[in-house]
């Protein structure tokens, strides 16, 4: 079926806009095609690159002209001032921003900013040249304060568009662009200050700007079509979300010191400078050369080795090289305190900053929920570092005016710091996968998160209220959050709760009241034992009797009264609380109930077998085990759960078979343990068939004994996939019942890598086959689809029998949809918790994997047939089914293509029968139904 995909040559001869034809150049395709990116995606990264690249050339230009001309003017001494005047200016900058952020959007919040750095930095140009001195104080404190906000705007912008696996690769991109700029904008301060002199600086300091402007304009423009682009507003303020995470403030923590260590490193390197050049221009012309050289070596290693880096180490490893070095280099500074190893160290500190620094801190605020992100990130990035820069001015202010230490000594306060650095970033670390796996657990209600909440006075306010309420629903949500506080005012309207309407509030109130152990001040449960609800009756009796001050007598009392209702509901509720009363019934009583032949009698018989202490008489048990009447039947295996004996398993074994007990036999036999696992082991040969493995296995889980895991690890290890699969879904379930590992952390890998394996072998098939027309291959396609969401889910629940498991299941939730954004929390947590070489394939697959991009090439026969012989390799009957009805289109694949096992799938001899057997080959028995919907 051939297609052509080329153009016809008629029409239009240049179809696409220009923009769209630079973007098709064969460069930039093959760098969106190694990012990961979609088509739609290449223009957005344009865009941003070049905003990034003008924003940092436009602070480099800022930087070198504030450092110049405030040294020039001020000298290097008053640097300690100038650091606490900028902490001072970015408190009302942010206070400022977060007023106007709460009238406007935040792309308006962002627009304004930038209207006030085009306006003041017009306005320093034309006062310049009339106040140099005043100029040059102001100067330093606006590009130290709000010029700092335009550079976390852009990087709230960055995380919004892009996920944190696509950032491990787009960011040190986009810090190549701002190193572009900062090389450009060095070589402008360095090379053409003689020309244009400083205050020329400052009119093309207003023009980078506005540039910047117009270019942030088009992004969001941009931004606005991509579905993932959204906008929304967190509900608490910035104090409130710093002050509740620990991890946002062990990050601010972090940010902090590499801010401190860096202004401390910066301040030697301007005093030596200084002293080196006390001539302003060239005292700007070195400082434009030196930041020049210092990103332009930044920009090699971004290029060469950052993304590398980033993709292949950890991301402690990457983040603690900055560190690591600052203390090297401090050692040496030490020893020989001496102006090269202090400016050595200013480079080597700027470069790791820009390289790795940047962007293992921006990956970092990943793990902070977007809504809260946009919030918090701009104030951290800016008032966390200008009032880290105040607290070393205040500090050297005390040093050199009171202590009268002198600058050298610094180099040892530099190391002490930089380890105190290190320190903190392991912490972060850690808090930075426990952030991540809580995101993936989010299905999961944390009971200390809901007791936490519920104290605050707030939500004791919203609980009362919705007590009082008419709702029934919201009253029982409300009874339910009650649990977790002791607060009077809620006591109390839980009490008033058992005069409601409702029977589920009544009988939610006193089962609550009994949990809490609140006692019943009126006594009004005693009279719900006649109540008309069954459900209010059965918590009365539940209430009363635990506590009773003679619970035996009060069960005698109610088992020996004519009402058959509260019967039934005392045993029930002794049943529930066996411990409450115990020898309030004696066997006697029981054998009496089951002599007397009567239905209600042995209902009665089959619940208060479960309430007897020590071991229940097998033969009362057995004949009840038998009774035809299906709810005898049902409670006393209800009571066998409860007393379980080894003598009962031959009787419960059938009844695990039967659809209809499969489920309270099941219950029964697992509550025998250890002595029920050579049966059920027996059963997972498939002697029984598939269900009674299932069933088997399911058993084998919740006995969770090492002798049950032994017989599942069997299964996992054996090479019939259904099996396997059971035998990981299981052994997952004992991991979460025992809440410990349960297999080794090698076996688990090597698991984990045999599916990962299977899983890649058959996502090529199924993206191939799945583009094609015919309904016949797409059906192909499909198979191979579930074929590797299977191999998948057992990767997964290979690993979850060591890891966590209620993360790995969100893990498995998110790969499975195979997108860049759902995943990429997934892929994070997955590399922080696996070692490299058992991630990679992985990363391979969910990265790396070149897809197919523009309309699918068709299947020639040939490559058709070698994709057939492929699907009947894989062993799976339903892929072999597929594969054999498939095979019509490729004449020149024989029956003997298709050799057949001693255990062949049913379905499989069928469509063979049907393939070559001359029946009619377009009404094949097994396939066509579904291919009909295909």
């Amino acid at each position: 079926m051939p297609r052509n995909l080329h153009a016809s040559g008629h029409g239009d001869p240049f179809p696409l806009p220009i923009g769209e034809v630079i973007l098709k150049i064969g460069v930039m395709e093959n760098l969106t095609r190694t990012l990961g990116l979609e088509a739609h995606e290449r223009r957005l990264l344009l865009l941003m690159g070049s905003l990034v690249g003008i924003l940092f050339c436009a602070y480099t230009v800022a930087k070198v002209q504030r450092d110049a001309i405030f040294l020039a003017e001020f000298g290097a001494m008053a640097l300690p001032y100038a650091y606490v005047g900028v902490a001072v200016a970015s408190l009302f900058f942010v206070w400022l921003e977060g007023r106007v952020a709460r009238r406007f959007t935040r792309v308006g919040a962002t627009r304004l900013n930038q209207y006030i750095a085009i306006g003041f930095s017009l306005l320093a140009a034309a006062v310049f040249p009339l106040a140099r001195h005043q100029t040059a104080a102001v100067f330093y404190l606006w590009t130290g304060s709000q010029a700092m906000i335009l550079l976390p705007h852009f990087w709230v912008l960055a995380l919004d568009v892009w996920d944190s696996r696509r950032a491990r690769r787009l960011f040190p991109l986009f810090s190549a662009c701002g190193l572009l700029g900062g090389l450009l904008g060095g070589a402008i301060a360095g090379w053409l200050t003689p020309v244009v002199k400083r205050v020329g600086l400052l009119w093309i300091l207003s023009a980078l700007l506005i540039g910047a402007h117009l270019l942030t304009r088009s992004v969001d423009k941009h931004r606005k079509r991509l579905p993932s682009a959204t906008d929304t507003v967190a509900a608490a303020s910035r104090w409130e979300i710093f002050r509740r995470s620990r991890y946002i403030q062990l990050l601010a923590v972090a940010l902090a010191l590499s801010v401190v260590v860096a202004t401390i490193v910066d301040f030697q390197f301007k005093y030596f400078a200084q002293r080196a050049f006390p001539d302003p221009h060239q005292l700007t012309q070195f400082l434009g050369k030196f930041y020049a050289a210092m990103n332009g070596l930044s920009l090699i290693f971004q290029i060469s080795v950052a993304g590398w880096l980033l993709r292949r180490m950890d991301l402690l490893a990457s983040t603690s090289i900055q560190p690591v070095a600052i203390m090297t280099l401090g050692a040496w500074g030490v020893l020989g305190p001496r102006g090269q190893p202090v400016v050595l160290m200013r480079g080597v500190q700027g470069i790791l900053s820009q390289v790795l620094g940047k962007s293992s801190t921006e990956i970092y605020y990943m793990a902070v929920r977007p809504p809260e992100r946009r919030v918090i990130k701009p104030a951290i990035d800016t008032l966390v570092e200008r009032w880290s820069d105040a607290v070393v001015g205040v500090l050297l202010i005390v040093a050199f005016r009171v202590l009268g230490v002198d600058v050298p000594v610094l180099a040892t306060a530099t190391v002490v710091m930089a380890a105190v650095w290190l320190v903190v970033l392991l912490g972060l670390h850690r808090q930075y996968r426990d952030a991540i796996q809580k995101a993936l657990s989010t299905r999961w209600l944390e009971p200390e998160a809901v007791a936490d909440s519920v104290r605050l006075p707030s939500a004791r306010a919203a609980l009362l209220q919705a007590l009082r309420d008419e709702d029934e629903r919201r009253i029982l949500l409300a009874l339910r959050l009650s649990e977790y506080t002791e607060h009077p005012e809620i006591v109390d309207a839980i009490r008033r709760c058992l005069s409601h309407s409702s029977p589920a509030v009544r009988a939610t109130a006193v089962e609550l009241m009994e949990r809490k152990g609140l006692p019943d001040l009126e006594r009004r449960i005693e009279g719900f034992l006649h109540d008309p609800s069954e459900n209010v009756r059965r918590a009365a009796a539940g209430y009363l009797l635990a506590t009773s001050r003679q619970p035996t007598a009060f069960v005698r009392e109610l088992l020996q009264g004519e009402d058959l209702a509260l019967r039934r509901v005392v045993l029930d509720a002794l049943f529930d609380r066996p411990h409450q009363a115990p020898g309030a019934i004696a066997p006697q009583w029981i054998d009496a109930r089951i002599e007397s032949g009567t239905r209600e009698d042995r209902l009665l018989a089959a619940r208060a077998l479960g309430t007897l202490q020590g071991a229940s008489p097998v033969a009362p048990l057995l004949s009840l085990i038998r009774d035809p009447d299906p709810e005898v039947r049902r409670l006393a295996l209800l009571s066998a759960t409860r007393r379980p004996r080894r003598d009962l398993l031959d009787p419960l074994l059938p009844l695990l078979l039967e659809p209809e007990w499969s489920g309270d036999a099941r219950r029964a036999i697992a509550a025998i343990g250890d002595p029920a696992v050579p049966a059920l082991t027996r059963l997972l040969s498939g002697e029984s068939g598939g269900r009674a493995q299932a069933l088997a296995a399911r058993t084998l889980a919740e006995i969770a004994s090492h002798r049950a895991v032994d017989s599942l690890l069997h299964l996992a290890r054996g090479n019939d996939r259904a099996l396997r699969h059971l035998g990981f879904r299981n052994l997952s379930r004992v991991r979460v019942l025992r809440r410990e590992p349960v297999l080794p952390r090698a076996l688990a890998h090597r698991m984990f890598l045999r599916e990962m394996g299977e899983y890649r072998a058959a996502l090529a098939p199924a993206e191939r086959f799945l583009a094609q027309a015919l309904p016949e291959l797409r059906l192909l396609g499909e198979s191979y689809r579930e074929f590797a969401d299977l191999a998948l889910e057992r990767a997964v629940r290979a690993l979850a029998c060591w890891y966590e498991p209620r993360a790995l299941y969100g893990v498995f939730e998110r790969l499975r949809e195979r997108k860049l954004g759902a995943s990429a929390p997934a892929l994070e947590y997955l590399s922080s918790i696996l070692p490299r070489a058992v991630f990679r394939p992985v990363s391979r697959a969910f990265e790396e994997d070149p897809r197919e991009e523009g309309a699918p090439r068709p299947l020639d026969p040939g490559e058709l047939a070698e994709w057939i012989r492929a699907a009947w390799r894989t062993g799976d009957p339903w892929i072999r089914a597929t594969a054999v009805y498939v095979s019509r289109h490729t004449p020149a694949l024989k029956e003997s293509t298709f050799a057949l096992g001693e255990n062949e799938s049913p379905v499989v001899r069928a469509e063979l029968r049907a393939r070559f057997g001359g029946e009619d080959a377009a009404r094949l028995p097994g396939v066509e139904a579904r291919t009909s919907t295909a």
